[in-house]
């Protein structure tokens, strides 16, 4: 309740039906004076603060603490005093890819002056003729940083007017049309955003990737949802597609949860050594997997082999699928540092 003066009148402002006492039964609105201090805005803002922090644990702990439990709440309509599972996601969602960007620095590799210029190409291969699919990717240790070091054809190297200047050279028959056309002028774009900036390229690329990790889960988790369907489709009576969306919900939510935990003990720690920080990785990756396999009994009812033969289906599915979305946007990375050049 709020502390602001009620009014005198009793029709609600929002939906003008008549009030009998401080709340409008009709639409819930408190019949107070529209008319507010700054310091009523100040104690508003607490109290809402207040009542979503309290809510928050209340949300935060069965969710991390009872794998399920809180899913089956909201379907069997236990809602109240829990934050809805969309609004829980994009909260802990925003938090964590706040929190990861604060945390992340754009730093160079390596600087021109620290090294020659040659390293961004192999002189045999740019300088040689033109041989159709030498390019690749290896890496170099500079200073003691690991620089990625590309290799593309001749034609690729100068700009699009020297590829286009190659492609007329060349007899109808062996000219780039079409998508592989389309391809080869990607090629082309990146090739002349890598020779401007070649030791910070590859740093520049994942960092570009970095910016797309919220796509990957938003992409993943409508799929994700249609696994789980799939995988109790003979329960479809029981459980519908929304109630899958909502475990998937709360699954995701956890995983950001995780991956926070991850990414502030890694930012941490991360003047440990190798060993220690793989274990603490193997670590993260059992505990979610065991989370999702509980969370998976613990909502659906099924037994426990039963239960785990539908979850490493369902992990490999969702493995698959993000892999997939990865590579995708990671190529999108790669050819976007390349437009406008």
């Amino acid at each position: 309740m709020s502390h602001g003066k009620q009014r005198k009148e009793t029709n609600c402002l929002n939906c003008d039906v008549q009030v009998d006492g401080r709340y409008c039964k009709n639409c819930g609105q408190e019949n107070i004076e529209p008319k507010q201090t700054f310091w009523g805005l100040i104690t508003h803002f607490f109290n809402d603060v207040t009542h979503f922090d309290s809510k928050l644990w209340a949300t935060l702990k069965p969710l991390v603490t009872k794998p399920g439990f809180l899913t089956e709440e909201y379907v069997k309509g236990r809602r109240v005093k829990y934050i809805d599972p969309v609004r829980m996601y994009l909260f802990i969602s925003f938090a964590f890819f706040a929190m990861m960007f604060s945390l992340q620095s754009e730093r160079k590799y390596i600087s021109k002056e620290t090294h020659p210029r040659r390293v961004f190409l192999i002189d045999s291969v740019r300088h040689s003729k033109l041989v159709k699919g030498t390019y690749g990717y290896t890496e170099v240790k500079i200073n003691n940083a690991d620089i990625g070091v590309m290799t593309l054809d001749s034609q690729y190297c100068f700009g699009k007017a020297y590829f286009d200047s190659v492609q007329r050279t060349l007899p109808d028959s062996l000219r780039s049309t079409g998508i592989r056309k389309y391809a080869e002028e990607k090629l082309v774009s990146i090739g002349t955003a890598y020779e401007k900036d070649p030791y910070n390229f590859f740093g520049n690329v994942k960092n570009h990737f970095k910016k797309s990790y919220s796509k990957i889960f938003f992409i993943s988790l409508p799929f994700f949802s249609f696994f789980l369907y799939m995988l109790y489709i003979r329960r479809r009576k029981t459980y519908f597609y929304v109630s899958h969306a909502i475990f998937a919900l709360h699954c995701y939510t956890v995983a950001f949860i995780v991956l926070a935990c991850f990414q502030f003990f890694h930012n941490k720690f991360y003047s440990l050594n190798d060993e220690l920080l793989g274990y603490a990785i193997l670590a993260f990756i059992i505990g979610s997997f065991i989370y999702l396999y509980k969370a998976m009994h613990n909502f659906y009812k099924q037994g426990w082999f039963k239960t785990f033969i539908k979850f490493l289906l369902l992990l490999v599915s969702t493995l698959v699928l993000i892999l997939l979305i990865a590579i995708i946007l990671y190529l999108k990375s790669l050819v976007s540092l390349g437009v406008g050049y």
